[in-house]
C-alpha cells in the first residue's frame, strides 16, 4: 500500500483510531508511572590517577635523577592500572558489604544462586569506564538517589584505601629487609672500628671501612624511603567531578515510551485496518 490508501484508511476509520491511539497513551503513561516501574536515579564521578604511588619519590625526592611531580596527572598507564583496581573483587565486595547491597537489591538470603545475582546486579547498576581523555568515570544508578551518590563517592575513597593498602604492604616487607641489612652493616663496621683501633698500621681496615661507610649511606637512603613508604600516604587520584544526589531520574523516560507506544500502536492499527481492507474487497470479488 502507499501513502495515499494509509492515510484513506486511517481517515475513514478516524474516530475508531482516535479512540485506540489515546487508549494507548494512556496505558503507556499509567504502566510507566511509579506503581509499575521504579525509577533509576545516577551519580557519576570523574577521577585521574597521579603519576606515582610513591611517597618518598613523590615528597622527598632522595634521588636527583629521578623527579616525581605528585601533583602531575597519571597517563594511560596509570589509568589502566586505576581501572583494574576500581574492578577488582576487594572493591566490589566491600561496597557490597558497606551498603547492604544483598537487602537493597532485593536477593533473599536462602535463595538460589544468591552470589551470582549479586554480582550481576551489581554490575547492571554499577558501571566503571575510561574516557577518551584517559579519566576514569564510575556511574551508579539506583532506585535511591543517596545511594546512587553514596556508592559511588565511596567506590572513588576505596581506590586511595586499596592502593595505600597495597603500596604499605609492599613497603613494609622491604623496610623490613632493609632495615636487617642496614643494622647488619652498622655491626660490621663497629666491628672494623675496634679492629682498626687494635691494629691502627693495617690499610686494608680503613679499605674496608670506607667502602662499608659508603654501602651504609647508600643503605639508610633506601631504609629511610622504605619508612616513609610504609608508614605514610599520599592521594592517589584527582576527583574533577564528585557525586551529587541527583533529584530527577533518568530511568524510565516516560515522553520516550509514551511516543514509541503512539507509533507501535499506530502501525499495528494500519496493519490490522489494511488486513480488514483487503479481506473486503476480496470477498467483493468473489460476490461479483
Amino acid at each position: 500500500m502507499d501513502s495515499k490508501s494509509i492515510l484513506y484508511l486511517l481517515l475513514k476509520n478516524k474516530k475508531n483510531v482516535g479512540i485506540i491511539l489515546v487508549l494507548a497513551i494512556v496505558c503507556a503513561i499509567f504502566f510507566s508511572s511509579k506503581l509499575f516501574i521504579k525509577p533509576l536515579y545516577k551519580s557519576t564521578v570523574i577521577l585521574y590517577p597521579t603519576t606515582t604511588y610513591s611517597v618518598s619519590k613523590a615528597i622527598m625526592n632522595t634521588n636527583n635523577l629521578i623527579y616525581v611531580d605528585p601533583l602531575e596527572i597519571g597517563e594511560e598507564a596509570q589509568t589502566e592500572q586505576m581501572m583494574q583496581i576500581l574492578n577488582s573483587g576487594i572493591i566490589r565486595d566491600a561496597i557490597i558489604k558497606e551498603f547492604d547491597l544483598l537487602n537493597h537489591y532485593g536477593i533473599k538470603e536462602n535463595c538460589e544462586h544468591k552470589q551470582y545475582k549479586l554480582y550481576k546486579a551489581y554490575d547492571n547498576n554499577i558501571k566503571i569506564r575510561r574516557t577518551e581523555y584517559n579519566s576514569v568515570k564510575i556511574v551508579v544508578f539506583d532506585t535511591d538517589p543517596e545511594y546512587a551518590a553514596n556508592i559511588a563517592n565511596e567506590i572513588a575513597v576505596l581506590f586511595d584505601k586499596t592502593m595505600s593498602d597495597i603500596q604499605q604492604e609492599i613497603a613494609s616487607k622491604a623496610l623490613e629487609i632493609i632495615e636487617k641489612e642496614y643494622n647488619n652493616t652498622k655491626d660490621r663496621i663497629m666491628n672494623l672500628e675496634d679492629s682498626l683501633r687494635k691494629h691502627p698500621n693495617i690499610s686494608i681496615y680503613n679499605y674496608e671501612l670506607d667502602m662499608e661507610k659508603a654501602n651504609l649511606n647508600l643503605l639508610k637512603m633506601k631504609y629511610d624511603d622504605a619508612r616513609i613508604n610504609a608508614t605514610e600516604t599520599i592521594p592517589h587520584k584527582f576527583v574533577v567531578t564528585k557525586a551529587y544526589v541527583a533529584d530527577k531520574h533518568v530511568y524510565p523516560v516516560r515522553w520516550l515510551i509514551v511516543i514509541v507506544t503512539f507509533f507501535a500502536t499506530l502501525v499495528v492499527i494500519t496493519m490490522v485496518l489494511a488486513a480488514f481492507e483487503y479481506s473486503e474487497n476480496k470477498n467483493k470479488g468473489k460476490n461479483e
